[in-house]
């Protein structure tokens, strides 16, 4: 790599860490001129001792500043600082309890929808480091709305759910499976708080999906039972977006009990009386119905799939794009 190459991965790695010029230039003992002809490749990093430093303080290797390969394969791939940005503001319980916290006194429910956004499409096209930035600030942001007298909690704990669900499936995209369900946790909490069981049921959804990834699909499975138990009682009634829901509580836990080798016992053993009201009402999967045929494509391929998925009393019905935004959506991280 030439020196101006060098320099800018310098400086993309300052930035993606979040350090300004005056921060970087401190922790490896330089002033911030010397820094600036660094990162414009005025002056060139040749010896190894202070690519080293550089490499230190950045937390990469030295290879991902100097190789141009290796640059770019630190740039696609997970970042165990990301992890452990997120892991370190789930683990934050101060700011549940109303302490200070210094990135907003008063967040807006506005502007956090718009972080969740951006954080949200971020995730859809693997952008790690956008989400190693920003995830964390989210996070704190939204545990402190919920504590604000002047923003209506149900609306703000709904922030804070699908923003602890966008934490979980990307720790689980990172392999950090432990931490997804802590962040999953979090949200069956959240939603529990303020007895919103649309929320729950997401939030359960995100904690099957992380026990399922250490091993324990049979609880996974009790849990999808559980909330689609709850929320059996009025999905005759309940709006689209709810009984579209519960048909995917239902088909992922029809999935779980498929993964434990014997799907037809363990989904009777508490899904038997679930299946009733969605034959009445009609589930609406849309295309997310693909989505999750391939995920049982292992036991007996897509047809296999669909026949269980049938065998468990669901339906589609297709009712224009809403519909399938929907379901497309809780394909991915639902």
């Amino acid at each position: 790599m030439t020196s101006v190459q060098i320099g800018g991965r310098v400086r993309y790695w300052r930035l993606r860490r979040g350090l300004d010029r005056k921060q970087f230039a401190d922790r490896v003992g330089r002033s911030t001129s010397w820094l600036d002809k660094i990162e414009t490749g005025e002056r060139a990093l040749l010896r190894l001792p202070m690519l080293e430093t550089v490499a230190e303080a950045l937390g990469v290797t030295v290879e991902a500043l100097t190789d141009p390969a290796e640059a770019q394969r630190a740039v696609r791939s997970p970042d165990a600082a990301e992890v452990a940005a997120i892991r370190g503001a789930l683990g934050r319980y101060g700011i549940i309890f109303g302490a200070p916290i210094p990135v907003a006194d008063n967040p807006r429910l506005g502007d956090l929808r718009k972080q969740l956004d951006y954080v949200d499409a971020a995730f859809l096209s693997s952008n790690f480091s956008s989400i190693g930035r920003h995830l964390p600030k989210l996070i704190a942001e939204a545990q402190r709305a919920t504590q604000l007298d002047e923003i209506d909690h149900l609306t703000a704990t709904r922030v804070l759910v699908k923003t602890y669900r966008v934490a979980s499936s990307t720790l689980l995209k990172l392999g950090a499976n432990e931490t997804a369900w802590l962040a999953a946790d979090c949200a069956i909490l959240a939603a529990s708080y303020v007895q919103d069981p649309y929320c729950l049921a997401r939030a359960t959804r995100s904690v099957a999906r992380a026990m399922t990834s250490l091993g324990q699909t049979a609880e996974a499975l009790d849990a999808l039972l559980a909330v689609a138990r709850r929320l059996e009682p009025g999905i005759a009634d309940a709006p689209n977006e709810t009984a579209a829901l519960y048909g995917m509580v239902l088909l992922a836990a029809e999935i779980s009990a498929a993964k434990l080798g014997d799907g037809s016992r363990h989904y009777a053993r508490g899904g038997r009386a679930a299946r009733q009201p969605s034959l009445q009402r009609g589930v609406r999967f849309g295309d997310g119905v693909r989505h999750y045929q391939r995920q049982a494509a292992p036991r007996g391929g897509v047809r296999s799939a669909r026949s269980r998925w049938q065998s468990a009393g669901l339906r589609t019905q297709h009712r224009g794009g809403t519909t399938r935004r929907i379901a497309a959506g809780t394909a991915i991280y639902w």
